[in-house]
């Protein structure tokens, strides 16, 4: 057990490197005590949490090409670009086992991000919830190209719009050393992105709204701090060692193997350092 906190940033398909850099860890049996992720991060997260070295590439190889996996056609028919039901329900439960059994046995802590849509604040789901595979989807419901997922009563969505890298939650837990997993190469700074009207979405959501248009300043004051820390000495900071230019939604399977892959030889590089 690796005294320090483990924070996994989201980005769709992106994910995928983190999923390597897990494995490469799961492979040298290396766990943590304290591991925080937000969308595609805790959705990779929980397969090391649970012990199942490949299961996330079995999934990419097996379904990114299906239409059940994402397609417009579902974006126009359901309101998510991403089928959510296939990937929290069709796959962990039928398609490749997801084993709740080891996860639920994990000896850290294991927690998803989500975002409250009527507080506009992040709420922080710890592994012993009563549905995790609900909170997973939750935490990867991206705005604009996703409908809110319902749990326990309330409405939520990405947790990537209130809190994308929560070092400071991490920290605040009293992991004061931390491994940050990012999925874009070099000092990535959020800029203004296209995307329909806030308004036209959410209007029956002030908070979230308010949330939605702090998003890029909040997401770029993380990555100063992660830097920081870096700098300090406290955080080891893994990220793609190239950019190979791949996207939240990329269709192009062998970059998104070939990313799995540099997440595999980048992890096994950071564990040299630890």
């Amino acid at each position: 057990m690796i005294n320090r906190g483990l924070v996994l940033e989201g980005g769709g398909l992106r994910g995928n490197y983190t999923a390597g850099v897990l494995d490469a860890f799961l492979e040298r049996g290396v766990q943590f005590p304290y591991i925080i992720g937000v969308s595609a991060g805790a959705g990779m997260g929980a397969s090391f949490a649970s012990s199942q070295p490949g299961r996330n590439l079995a999934i990419l190889k097996n379904f990114r090409l299906d239409k059940r996996y994402i397609s417009v056609g579902s974006l126009i028919r359901t309101g998510n670009l991403f089928g959510l039901d296939f990937i929290y329900h069709d796959i962990p439960l039928k398609l490749v086992p997801f084993d709740f059994e080891a996860f639920n046995k994990y000896p850290g802590r294991f927690i998803t991000v989500c975002t409250d849509c009527e507080a506009g604040k992040a709420v922080y789901f710890e592994k012993d919830e009563d549905d995790v595979m609900m909170v997973l989807k939750a935490s990867a419901a991206m705005p604009y190209v996703s409908t809110m997922v319902k749990y326990k009563g309330r409405k939520f969505l990405d947790g990537a719009v209130v809190d994308a890298i929560p070092i400071q939650k991490t920290i605040a837990e009293g992991f004061h050393k931390t491994v940050v997993v990012l999925t874009r190469p070099g000092k990535f700074r959020r800029k203004d992105e296209a995307h329909p009207p806030d308004f036209f979405f959410y209007r029956k959501y002030p908070k979230l709204l308010n949330a939605l248009k702090e998003r890029i300043v909040s997401y770029n004051r993380s990555m100063v701090q992660v830097e920081a820390e870096e700098e300090a000495g406290r955080a080891l900071v893994i990220r793609p060692s190239r950019d190979l230019g791949v996207t939240r939604t990329e269709r192009n399977l062998e970059k998104l193997i070939a990313l799995y892959e540099l997440g595999v030889a980048d992890g096994k590089a950071a564990l040299e350092k630890l």
